[in-house]
């Protein structure tokens, strides 16, 4: 069973945004799975680091969502991701200078417990929104979305 698992209830209604979250929630679970293999520090450094590279890219699409939506919430929304992205980066940083080869699990259960719980509050109302002023969004079609970090 996954560490975090991705279940229809988490679903904004905004299908891109939702695939941004099932990989969120993918690269959590190969978080979980590096912390607990022996002398897997490598590879939970790279997965710490797709991690903060995922985050980044994420808050980018989202942010870009609302900012061509004219979303009412931006601003405290942003504050939120810029909040997430400062702690997995202290998480990245801390772990890269203690040379520790652990990650501790209550650092796994902070990120999935704001995951979740950031993706049924803000990122909802958001959803909803989004969903009301679709025409709105359709009718600005701006660039191709930047690529999706691996």
């Amino acid at each position: 069973m996954p560490f975090a698992e991705w279940s229809k209830e988490f679903s904004v209604g905004v299908e891109e945004i939702d695939g941004d979250h099932r990989r969120l929630l993918e690269l959590l679970n190969q978080l979980h799975d590096a912390a607990k293999t022996e002398g897997g520090r490598e590879v939970l450094g790279g997965v710490l680091e797709g991690l903060m590279l995922y985050v980044g890219y994420h808050f980018a699409h989202e942010e870009a969502l609302f900012l061509r939506t004219n979303y009412p919430g931006y601003e405290r929304h942003r504050r939120q991701h810029q909040a997430l992205t400062i702690t997995v980066k202290e998480i990245r940083d801390d772990f890269q200078l203690e040379r520790s080869d652990a990650l501790p699990r209550q650092v796994l259960e902070f990120l999935k417990n704001w995951l979740y719980d950031h993706i049924m509050g803000s990122d909802r109302a958001f959803g909803v929104y989004f969903n009301a002023h679709q025409a709105a969004l359709e009718s600005q079609a701006g660039p191709a979305a930047e690529a999706a970090p691996q």
